[in-house]
Parts: structure tokens; sequence; C-alpha cells
């Protein structure tokens, strides 16, 4: 009777060894980006209510929980830093980044009604509006003037793809090299 009462009490403590070991999983998975120091900026995708996707530090397109509409922003909503809400197309090269704002329309009240517009952010300029940093063009023609001015290429990228491709492997074209190249590292080693 005690081998059985013994050989079931080792049984059962190896059974709970492995669901802790299972639900430490859980709770604490393995953060290989964190551990190799990379900035957080970079590989982190999610917040407690929110997406995200890394664009130029400190730029990230956001989008809210429940929500379909994507916003760039510098992710801190500091009074007077650069917004564009309702971004449906973008682009990120180098110093820049650009794209497309969708119109807004509130049925509620019509004196919040937004057109589209599109936009260029020179990030050499800084992150304040007042910098001067943001560019808008109500006029697709002036827009693609501007990007041929600029020598920016005039091919753009949907948010929720990108968010997607992301998610999947968190190395986008734009970041730094030796970000890239950190990133890919961890990468391998998965």
């Amino acid at each position: 009777m005690k081998k059985i009462f013994l050989l079931t009490l080792c049984t059962v403590i190896l059974i709970s060894c492995q669901k802790t070991k299972k639900m430490k999983d859980k709770l604490f998975p393995e953060r290989p980006y964190e551990e190799a120091n990379i900035d957080k900026f970079y590989w982190s995708d999610s917040g407690w209510d929110y997406t995200m996707v890394p664009l130029i530090k400190p730029f990230q397109l956001i989008k809210l929980q429940g929500s379909k509409d994507w916003e760039l922003s510098t992710g801190f909503n500091r009074f007077g830093e650069i917004g564009v809400y309702n971004i449906n197309s973008f682009n990120v090269n180098k110093y820049y980044i650009y794209g497309h704002k969708a119109s807004e329309i509130n049925e509620s009240d019509s004196n919040y009604n937004i057109v589209e517009y599109w936009y260029i952010i020179d990030l050499r300029k800084g992150v304040k509006i007042e910098d001067s940093a943001l560019v808008k063009l109500d006029k697709e023609s002036d827009f693609q003037a501007k990007l041929k001015e600029l020598n920016l290429p005039e091919t753009f990228l949907n948010p929720d793809e990108v968010y997607e491709q992301y998610k999947q492997n968190p190395v986008l074209l734009w970041f730094p090299e030796d970000i890239k190249k950190q990133l890919e590292e961890i990468n391998k080693q998965k």
C-alpha cells in the first residue's frame, strides 16, 4: 500500500512539474530580442490596447483595439508633436515618411469633417509641428511633384499588410542596418 501511495505521489509531482513548466512558458515567454539588448522600439508589435509598426524612431503606425484606422505618431501624443490620423497608405525612405491620409466624416458633427490629404514628414527637421517637418498637400498631383523633387519612390504600402508581415518577422526594410543585422541574427537562432 505504501508503495502504491509513493508511486502515485511521485506521479502527481512529476505531472505538476510539467504543468508548472508549461505555465511558466506561457506567463514568461522567451524574449530573445530583449535579452540581446535590441531597442524595444524595433521589435515590440503591441501594447495593452493597441498594435503598432515602427517606422523611423520615434514614429510609429498605431492602431487602437477595436479601430480599423491607423495613425502615424510618435506614440507619446505630446502636444505639438506631429500626428496624422486615418492613414491608408505610406512609405518610408531614410529621412522621410510620406503617404495618403483618407478623409474623415463625422456624421454627428459636420464641423469635424476632414478632407483627405497627402503628407510628407521630413525627419531632418524634427518631430514638432512648429519645426515645419510636416507638409500637407491637398492635390495628389502636387504630392507626386514633391516626391519627384525629393527623389522619393512613388510606391506605397498598406499598413495592415505591413503589420501582418512585421508580426511574422520584425525586420523591416527601413530599419537601420545595425538593427536589421541584430534582429536577423536572433531570427537565425530561433
